[in-house]
């Protein structure tokens, strides 16, 4: 921990390297630009959303699971005490989370709770749909998801308190200060969820309850901007998460003893600074991450501790309608794991990436170029080239990228009476090729996306001769499919608006290689990859009052490789109702989910809760 802290004051001290870029979206200040984080800046050729807030109660019980799932064509499972996102036809393992540019994805498992994602923490959430890796590095497969924190220097003041109850013993407190001037910017977000999720479900013509299945945890979420000088920002951010789950079982075995406890601290150094054109931005970041899971019965008492150093340098220069980019960066992965040969396992990966663009009123080009260096690893080369035309209203855009995942720690080092890592696996390797279509009226904007998407290497967990179940790199996936996304807007006087938002998603995904002659699952569409995903949000706003829509339709998922077995369609329907109050400047907001009361799955044996309602009080100062 000291060793790692001062690697922190010694690059904040560094001053022969100062020179700038911010946190995320242009940020203009009288004599400082702050440009575009980097998912914005290379966003060239792809589709890039940023969620709306007016078409989701954005609450700290609708978890980032619930918004994906209304807001998006993304996948989510929900099983246990897990819920993923699926992009394009990728595994959760080819989605990268990021938090204010640095990944936060397990480093022993590859993936990320989403339940441990509050919707409500964030100022900026923003998806990059299909891989990007040479810009975000390894996972970056299928689409990138971030969540950002972007400070503003105005004279501000505003803080949130809510109050949430809902059914199944449902109950969360949230509270935030936001506060800015010319010279610095504050914000802090705390809140806490106690539910016991106890819902009923019918199986076999009977109707049980959905036992051992509480949770309590906590979130704290901060943000500290400071100006030094007229060239110069310096930001610290910080996210603590703290979450008990008791682990359910499934309609098949509901009898669950599991525990589950997820700890995670997370601090980020950043120094921004503009010196004669050239910008830089140098940050440092520390991830604590820790899994505790505990089935007494069973005598499972297991855990991973990881501690995660990140450093990084980006440089920017633009010249006329040239623009380019340099950044190195350094990723440290120290792992204790209970499931491991060797307790203790560490592993270090160095990368660079340049990209150079030219960009004009017509025409935007950009080419860029990443490399990693790991001593247990070999990764190959990772290029990408992008491209836009723009014709008034009109964009057509393009790209063709590689990607890859290394494999991950559990992937290498794990070990058990019926499991074993394996240290010679390749990382997954992809070829991304996409073109779209946007176009923007005055009440209607669309964008159209063609994707096609092949992964080598997949990597499987695949059973031995002898019974033992290894990973391997056997499986070659294509995935290719339709995207389509439509906002229109309408004013009926001056009183009534309709804001609306169609998604939709036509996507078939297949495994092209087989494990033996005996495998089914050849030419058939991937398990728990729908082939068609939409949604259609709406939001009302007439005087006081809101009416938030959120309609979404799932098609069949297969949950058999030979896809003999499936889950079939469903549709649902959530309605929120907000009220403006004179009292307090506050909001009376009743949320009604799974209106039609559906009895549906994501996952196979694992139920969805019915007709579930929550009431919320927003006081805003």
């Amino acid at each position: 921990m000291n060793y790692s802290l001062n690697n922190i004051f010694f690059l904040l001290g560094f001053p022969s390297l100062l020179i700038s870029q911010s946190v995320s979206d242009s940020i203009l200040l009288d004599e400082i630009e702050l440009f575009e984080s980097k998912e914005l800046k290379h966003s060239i050729g792809i589709r890039y959303d940023v969620l709306e807030k007016n078409l989701s109660n954005f609450s700290y019980s609708n978890s980032f699971d619930k918004i994906l799932e209304e807001n998006t064509t993304i996948y989510v499972k929900s099983y246990g005490a897990l819920n993923t996102p699926s992009f394009r036809g990728t595994s959760a393992s080819h989605t990268l989370i990021s938090w204010n540019g640095i990944p936060i994805n397990s480093s022993a498992s590859g993936l990320t709770d989403l339940k441990l994602l509050p919707s409500n923490g964030f100022n900026n959430l923003g998806i990059s749909y299909g891989g990007n890796s040479t810009i975000f590095g390894s996972g970056s497969i299928g689409g990138t998801i971030h969540l950002n924190n972007i400070p503003f220097f105005i004279k501000k003041t505003n803080s949130n308190f809510t109050i949430e109850r809902g059914s199944y013993g449902l109950s969360t407190h949230s509270m935030s200060v936001e506060n800015s001037n010319d010279n610095y910017y504050y914000y802090i977000n705390y809140s806490q969820l106690r539910d016991s999720n106890n819902f009923k479900y019918e199986y076999n013509n009977e109707f049980r309850e959905n036992i051992h299945s509480f949770t309590e945890g906590k979130t704290l979420i901060s943000n500290f901007s400071y100006l030094l000088n007229k060239n110069t920002v310096f930001q610290f951010n910080y996210w603590n998460t703290n979450l008990f789950r008791e682990v359910p079982g499934n309609i098949t075995v509901p009898n669950s003893t599991a525990e589950q406890t997820d700890k995670s601290e997370r601090y980020l150094f950043t120094l921004l600074n503009n010196f004669n054109g050239i910008k830089c931005k140098i940050k440092h970041a520390l991830l604590f991450d820790n899994l505790y899971y505990i089935d007494v019965p069973k005598q499972i008492n297991s855990f991973y501790e990881g501690l995660t150093n990140i450093s990084e340098v980006n440089l920017e220069y633009n010249h006329k309608k040239i623009f380019t980019n340099l950044n190195l960066s350094s990723l440290k992965n120290d792992l204790k794991n209970s499931s491991y040969e060797n307790l203790k396992q560490s592993d270090l990966t160095n990368s660079i990436y340049t990209s150079i663009s030219y960009q004009s009123k017509i025409i935007i080009n950009e080419l860029s170029l990443r490399k990693e260096f790991n001593k247990s690893i070999k990764h190959p080369f990772i290029p990408s080239y992008s491209c836009e035309l723009k014709l008034k209203n009109y964009r057509l855009r393009g790209r063709i990228n590689k990607n890859f995942r290394s494999p991950t720690f559990n992937d290498r080092f794990w070990i058990s009476s019926g499991s074993i890592g394996n240290m010679n696996l390749l990382p997954e390797s992809g070829i991304n090729k996409e073109i779209g279509l946007d176009f923007n009226l005055k009440i209607l904007k669309c964008n159209f996306t063609y994707f096609n998407l092949n992964v080598d290497n997949w990597i499987l967990w695949n059973q031995q001769d002898n019974g033992i179940w290894m990973p391997e790199n056997i499986r070659k996936v294509n995935s290719k499919g339709f995207e389509s996304k439509i906002n229109f807007n309408i004013n009926i006087r001056r009183s009534i608006k309709i804001q609306n938002e169609f998604n939709y998603q036509y996507n078939l995904s297949t495994n092209k290689i087989g494990i033996d002659n005996l495998d089914a699952s050849v030419g058939n569409q991937l398990i728990y990859t729908p082939v068609n995903k939409a949604n259609f949000n709406s939001n009302f706003t007439l005087n006081d009052y809101n009416f938030i829509l959120n309609q979404s339709f799932i098609g069949k998922v297969y949950t058999s490789s030979d896809n003999l077995n499936f889950l079939n369609s469903h549709y649902t329907v959530n309605l929120t109702l907000i009220k403006k109050l004179n009292v307090l400047n506050s909001n009376l907001i009743l949320t009604i989910n799974n209106l039609f009361n559906l009895d549906y799955q994501t996952y196979l044996n694992y139920p969805q809760p019915g007709r579930n309602f929550i009431i919320q009080i927003n006081i805003l100062t």
